[in-house]
Protein backbone atom coordinates (compact mmCIF):
# COMPACT_ATOMS: atom_id res chain seq x y z
CA UNK A 1 0.00 0.00 0.00
CA UNK A 2 1.78 3.12 -1.19
CA UNK A 3 -0.95 6.12 0.00
CA UNK A 4 -0.90 6.79 3.47
CA UNK A 5 -4.24 7.19 5.23
CA UNK A 6 -5.57 10.37 6.88
CA UNK A 7 -4.40 9.43 10.38
CA UNK A 8 -0.80 8.60 9.13
CA UNK A 9 1.08 11.43 9.88
CA UNK A 10 4.37 9.91 11.24
CA UNK A 11 7.11 11.27 9.39
CA UNK A 12 5.78 14.52 8.13
CA UNK A 13 6.17 18.07 9.35
CA UNK A 14 3.74 19.20 12.07
CA UNK A 15 3.44 22.20 14.47
CA UNK A 16 4.45 21.73 18.10
CA UNK A 17 2.25 19.57 20.26
CA UNK A 18 -0.18 21.22 22.65
CA UNK A 19 -0.01 20.95 25.91
CA UNK A 20 -2.32 22.75 27.77
CA UNK A 21 -5.39 21.09 29.18
CA UNK A 22 -8.71 21.47 27.35
CA UNK A 23 -11.98 20.62 29.41
CA UNK A 24 -14.81 17.93 27.86
CA UNK A 25 -18.01 20.20 26.67
CA UNK A 26 -20.97 18.89 27.86
CA UNK A 27 -21.90 17.59 24.18
CA UNK A 28 -18.50 15.90 24.00
CA UNK A 29 -18.67 13.67 27.70
CA UNK A 30 -21.99 12.45 25.74
CA UNK A 31 -21.18 11.47 22.47
CA UNK A 32 -18.35 9.51 24.07
CA UNK A 33 -20.83 7.56 26.47
CA UNK A 34 -23.03 7.09 23.48
CA UNK A 35 -20.02 4.94 21.58
CA UNK A 36 -19.16 3.08 24.50
CA UNK A 37 -22.79 2.30 24.87
CA UNK A 38 -22.85 0.96 21.06
CA UNK A 39 -19.44 -0.58 21.14
CA UNK A 40 -20.27 -2.82 24.41
CA UNK A 41 -23.85 -3.52 22.60
CA UNK A 42 -21.65 -4.22 19.38
CA UNK A 43 -23.89 -1.67 17.49
CA UNK A 44 -20.39 -1.51 15.86
CA UNK A 45 -17.08 -2.70 16.29
CA UNK A 46 -13.50 -0.32 16.62
CA UNK A 47 -12.09 -1.35 13.17
CA UNK A 48 -15.70 -0.32 11.88
CA UNK A 49 -15.46 2.84 13.48
CA UNK A 50 -11.92 3.42 12.41
CA UNK A 51 -12.85 2.58 8.95
CA UNK A 52 -15.60 5.40 8.97
CA UNK A 53 -13.27 8.25 10.21
CA UNK A 54 -9.80 7.40 7.95
CA UNK A 55 -12.14 7.38 4.55
CA UNK A 56 -13.09 11.12 5.01
CA UNK A 57 -12.45 13.46 2.52
CA UNK A 58 -8.74 14.99 3.15
CA UNK A 59 -10.20 18.64 3.60
CA UNK A 60 -13.24 17.31 5.80
CA UNK A 61 -10.57 15.59 7.72
CA UNK A 62 -8.52 18.25 8.00
CA UNK A 63 -11.41 20.98 9.38
CA UNK A 64 -12.78 19.26 11.62
CA UNK A 65 -11.93 18.53 15.10
CA UNK A 66 -11.58 15.43 17.56
CA UNK A 67 -15.03 14.62 18.45
CA UNK A 68 -16.27 16.11 15.20
CA UNK A 69 -14.69 13.28 13.46
CA UNK A 70 -16.18 10.20 15.81
CA UNK A 71 -19.42 11.99 15.93
CA UNK A 72 -19.54 11.95 11.73
CA UNK A 73 -18.12 8.46 12.10
CA UNK A 74 -20.24 6.96 14.33
CA UNK A 75 -23.50 8.47 12.59
CA UNK A 76 -22.05 6.97 9.13
CA UNK A 77 -22.25 3.48 10.66
CA UNK A 78 -25.70 4.45 12.59
CA UNK A 79 -26.75 5.00 8.38
CA UNK A 80 -24.67 2.19 6.83
CA UNK A 81 -26.35 -0.01 9.35
CA UNK A 82 -29.85 1.06 9.03
CA UNK A 83 -30.30 2.21 12.45
CA UNK A 84 -31.13 5.80 11.57
CA UNK A 85 -32.19 7.06 8.35
CA UNK A 86 -30.02 9.91 7.58
CA UNK A 87 -32.73 12.33 5.93
CA UNK A 88 -34.65 12.27 9.54
CA UNK A 89 -31.39 13.10 10.99
CA UNK A 90 -30.81 15.88 8.38
CA UNK A 91 -34.52 17.19 9.34
CA UNK A 92 -34.19 16.70 12.79
CA UNK A 93 -30.95 18.80 13.17
CA UNK A 94 -32.32 21.39 11.17
CA UNK A 95 -35.31 22.27 13.45
CA UNK A 96 -32.98 22.00 16.51
CA UNK A 97 -31.15 24.79 14.08
CA UNK A 98 -34.40 27.00 13.09
CA UNK A 99 -35.93 26.38 17.07
CA UNK A 100 -32.15 26.86 18.49
CA UNK A 101 -33.29 24.25 21.38
CA UNK A 102 -32.95 20.51 21.75
CA UNK A 103 -37.05 20.48 22.29
CA UNK A 104 -37.58 20.75 18.74
CA UNK A 105 -40.36 17.81 17.12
Amino acid sequence: MTDRLITDVGGLPADAVPREEVPQLFWEKHMIAMFNVLWSKGVFNLDEFRRTVESMPLDAYKKSRFYDRRTDGMTDLLVEKGIIDRAELEARTQAVLRKGTRDAD
